[in-house]
């Protein structure tokens, strides 16, 4: 059942994430400690919250068109703009900073063709692996957030970070190549 409401449970969850995105950049750019750690927890809060909102709109028999756009929509912004703070950081190397344009880039890509896709009455619903990959993007941002905040010098997790990043850029490559397949094989159902 599609439930049209402006106020279910998922949707004021998914308006909280994206009424944290600022509150995220601002208070971290900020450089004040204190500040950089709130934005750290509420970075968590809104993660968390992505997959909060889609269990309680399934559980709940909550989902609606609103939510299907608005979710990926505060997804791809979180995760866009949460990258870019550490696009400069120099505890990121070459091959991160690659990476971090490859993942920001996907979803802008995949962000303009739903609105394309959107404007012609078709809907696609996200793809299995997009889940892991929004899993894998938000834990990516995580340790950057704690390497940041620790200003850990302790090699391993720089590296551990900078590969888990690189690998989650690969993942979203790929998950990128599967979505235009399906939108491509939407449109050749439409042509029959």
């Amino acid at each position: 059942m599609q439930n049209s409401s402006l106020y279910s449970i998922p949707n004021l969850i998914t308006y909280f994430r994206l009424i944290s995105i600022p509150f995220i950049l601002i208070f971290y750019l900020s450089g004040i400690y204190i500040l950089q750690l709130l934005a750290f927890i509420i970075f968590v809060l809104a993660s968390l919250s992505d997959f909060l909102d889609g269990y309680l709109a399934r559980k709940l028999n909550q989902t609606s068109i609103l939510g299907k756009i608005l979710d990926p929509i505060a997804d791809k912004l979180l995760v866009i703009l949460a990258f870019m703070m550490f696009i400069n950081s120099d505890l990121l190397n070459t091959y991160t900073t690659i990476g971090i344009l490859i993942i920001t880039a996907r979803e802008i890509i995949v962000m303009t063709m739903r609105e394309i896709t959107a404007h012609q009455g078709i809907m696609i619903d996200v793809i299995k692996l997009s889940k892991l990959k929004t899993t894998l993007q938000f834990i990516s941002l995580a340790l950057l957030f704690l390497v940041s905040l620790t200003r850990s010098l302790e090699i391993q997790l720089i590296n551990f970070t900078n590969i888990f990043i690189f690998a989650t850029a690969i993942i979203s490559l790929i998950s990128l190549v599967i979505y235009i397949k399906t939108v491509q094989n939407h449109y050749k159902k439409e042509r029959k």
